[in-house]
């Protein structure tokens, strides 16, 4: 859309400049004793069509050339027969040679810009050419001054243009980037909303599932689910804490093995409810990271949580958990679907989603690559082996843990 508000803005300046330039030329021209009227006028006005068609073809079809191009074309004849009309070759109206070439600087691109500076060189050099059997040392060199403004002007206008077309899609992705933003700022502000209200009610969970987690008249299996329940708002709880407070967790080594247990714990239910395989793949030896609380939990359960969301008839996720060099590598990828084409260029920008029929808005892979970057590492995404989509979320080793090398443990749970 800026592209086309761009376009569009330029376009309407070039025709105002038009209709201003051959107004000037036809009123600067009408003492030219060899000036034929009325004919020239009606040339004059052929010309200004022909110049407003390129301009009206770009505006409407803005990535077709080859309508503003064969009009930009078809005015080499008119100018040619303005020359005629107003002195032949030593006619000051070959200037208008000039227009066709600005026009397409302006409006088109860089080689069609060339091929209509060419077509603009040969059309002159064939008027005088048409006119003398011989040239003589005045022609030639009128013909290489008239060459050299012509791809003079040419070069010229393509710079400046192109230079404005550069500021033009600066201009507009500062736009884009400020709409960004403040689409950021009114989530973060609705969402601090919403994590203010969310106390109570994770209080009230809380309370109620650990009494009935206690209440021993209630079967084992009830029991477990108070537990699951208490574990998960307990971690809701936190999460909260820690935005409403907004402290700096302390950093502290934790095992990565560990952190992967905790979150899918925590996606214990949408993987059971879908008849989901999970295949852990852990090294012997304990790997550790330094994270900071809850947060690097919380992107493994969106990692997680993702995959199970994208398989809601079953398959299977593989999590494993590998040291290279100086970083542990978590990996999490699963034989659904894929991400969708087109997604994975911007799936780390705000509000970028392929689940929004499923409610998704685009932030969580946002955050949770912006948590990464916050512990020193990063996650990117592609595709699985699978033909599923892959995340792989690296971390800086915790000191003690660079020299470990083992041998990888496999399991697989339901």
């Amino acid at each position: 859309m800026n592209a086309l508000f761009s376009s569009t803005r330029t376009t309407g300046r070039y025709e105002a400049a038009l209709g201003v330039a051959l107004a000037s030329l036809a009123f600067l021209s009408k003492d030219n004793p060899h000036l034929v009227l009325p004919e020239c006028l009606w040339l004059f006005l052929l010309l200004l069509a022909a110049s407003l068609a390129a301009s009206v073809a770009v505006r409407l079809r803005p990535g077709k050339t080859m309508p503003a191009a064969l009009a930009l074309v078809a005015s080499f004849v008119i100018v040619a027969g303005i020359q005629s009309k107003s002195g032949g070759a030593d006619s000051d109206l070959w200037v208008l040679y000039l227009l066709p070439i600005f026009s397409a600087a302006i409006l088109l691109g860089g080689r069609e810009t060339a091929w209509i500076a060419a077509g603009a060189v040969l059309a002159n050099a064939a008027g005088l050419a048409s006119e003398h059997h011989a040239l003589g040392a005045a022609d030639v060199f009128s013909l290489v001054l008239k060459t050299t403004i012509l791809a003079g002007g040419a070069a010229g206008t393509w710079a400046l243009s192109k230079s404005e077309r550069e500021v033009s899609a600066k201009a507009a992705g500062q736009r884009a980037e400020i709409e960004r933003l403040e689409a950021v700022a009114s989530v973060a502000v609705d969402g601090a909303g919403a994590i203010h209200d969310l106390g109570a009610p994770l209080t009230v969970i809380l309370g109620y599932a650990s009494m009935l987690r206690e209440d021993q008249d209630l079967s084992a299996a009830v029991r477990d689910d108070m537990s699951h329940i208490e574990r998960s708002a307990r971690y809701c709880q936190e999460l909260v804490r820690g935005l409403m407070t907004r402290r700096d967790p302390t950093m502290r080594a934790r095992s990565a093995s560990d952190l992967v247990e905790s979150a899918l714990r925590l996606c214990e239910d949408p993987v059971r409810a879908r008849k989901i395989e999970i295949h852990r793949h852990f090294p012997l030896e304990t790997v550790t990271v330094r994270a900071a609380g809850l947060e690097l939990e919380r992107v493994l359960v969106n990692l997680i949580g993702n995959a199970a969301k994208a398989m809601p008839s079953g398959g299977n996720i593989e999590v494993s958990v590998s040291l290279q060099g100086p970083r542990v590598i978590v990996s999490v990828e699963d034989d659904g679907p894929g991400l969708p084409p087109g997604l994975l260029p911007r799936l780390f920008t705000p509000f970028a989603t392929g689940n929004a029929k499923t409610g998704g808005v685009g932030l969580g892979l946002y955050l949770c690559r912006e948590i990464a970057r916050r512990h020193g590492g990063d996650l990117t995404a592609g595709r699985s082996a699978a033909g599923g989509a892959r995340f792989e979320l690296s971390l800086p080793a915790d000191g003690k843990t660079l020299a470990a090398s083992s041998p990888a443990l496999s399991e697989r749970s339901r």
